[in-house]
């Protein structure tokens, strides 16, 4: 009888798990985003499918966006045997540093189909001025 062991795959796995528990810091961060300079504003952009808009909290403060919620669990029948568990249910907190002045006042927002947009327009001092010589 002849018995593979994937041990690399085997151990990554195991200390996947073992590092994404409650109260334990993940070397993946969560929630997956993207930032896009553009001329007047950034647009981050992350990904938190299963996340109901009420359970997200946004913030701005320090140069710092911080997104953080909550992914709660779904509803499995009492009846059902699970074969597959990979979906974390669990507590999310993510900071990004933003390096020029961001317009606070003027800070928006959207969550559509586990997709959510945060546009920051730069402040008036912080956008591109383009002097003309005399």
């Amino acid at each position: 009888m002849m018995l593979r062991f994937d041990f690399p795959k085997t151990l990554n796995d195991l200390l996947d798990d073992s590092l994404t528990t409650a109260g334990v810091a993940s070397t993946r961060s969560y929630p997956a985003m993207d930032i896009a300079e553009q001329e007047n504003e950034y647009v981050a952009i992350a990904e938190l499918p299963g996340v109901k808009k009420e359970d997200i909290k946004i913030t701005f403060e320090n140069d710092l966006l911080t997104v953080q919620g909550e992914r709660k669990p779904y509803a499995i029948p009492e009846e059902a045997r699970v074969l597959l568990n990979e979906m974390r249910v669990r507590e999310f907190s993510r900071s990004i540093r933003i390096p020029v002045g961001i317009d606070v006042n003027n800070i928006s927002a959207e969550l559509e189909n586990g997709i959510l947009r945060i546009v920051l327009p730069k402040s008036q001092e912080a956008r591109i001025h383009t002097i003309a010589i005399k």
